[in-house]
């Protein structure tokens, strides 16, 4: 199974913000390739369905959802959302007995981020690495491994860097995505470089 996939390499960040939207449609959506942004009712929808369909309705386009900027939300609130999307993990408000505190699930190959309801949103955030590292171990030391990496290239492949961490995030192969890379690197059929550049 090959881990690099045009819609797993084309990512696109999410502008949301409220709106009325259209009497009969509490979410919309528009994007194109460089980015989306959704105009949702907050009255007729909640804020994590608009973020859960919008990276849905991405995935059915062929397209990644590769992180959700809040527009006039919480500063707090905008900032878990932002980390959340850059783990590629939803996140969901629970009411149920069952979550006491802050934790990330699996559901059919979706990760999502669930805190209970009245949970201060601060403290979420604050939590959000411990619980990643808890329920994704392996995937937590790789991507920290890559974010120590940019810090000794001082940004001249941050790029490369960062769609590795968001392939290996996605997938949870961090051999087969590293395998892949190399395969595609090493393909006889890429233009060679031009002497001099």
């Amino acid at each position: 199974m090959t881990t690099v996939t045009r819609r797993r390499l084309s990512l696109v960040s999410v502008r949301v913000r409220r709106g009325t939207a259209r009497p009969d449609t509490p979410i919309m959506l528009r994007h194109t390739a460089a980015g989306a942004t959704i105009e949702y009712d907050p009255e007729r929808a909640r804020l994590e369905a608009a973020t859960m369909l919008t990276r849905v309705r991405l995935r059915m386009e062929g397209y990644t959802l590769g992180e959700i900027l809040l527009e006039d939300h919480d500063p707090q609130l905008t900032a878990l959302y932002l980390a959340c999307s850059r783990l590629h993990l939803d996140v969901e408000h629970t009411r149920g007995p069952r979550i006491t505190e802050p934790v990330i699930v699996n559901r059919e190959g979706d990760w999502s981020y669930l805190v209970p309801q009245r949970w201060d949103v601060a403290d979420a955030l604050q939590r959000l690495p411990a619980a990643f590292a808890a329920a994704r171990p392996d995937i937590a030391r790789e991507v920290e491994r890559l974010e120590e990496a940019k810090a000794t290239t001082q940004g001249t492949i941050d790029q490369a860097i960062d769609m590795t961490a968001s392939l290996i995030l996605q997938t949870g192969n961090v051999r087969g995505v590293y395998d892949d890379l190399v395969r595609l690197l090493d393909r006889a059929d890429l233009p060679a470089a031009k002497s001099g550049s």
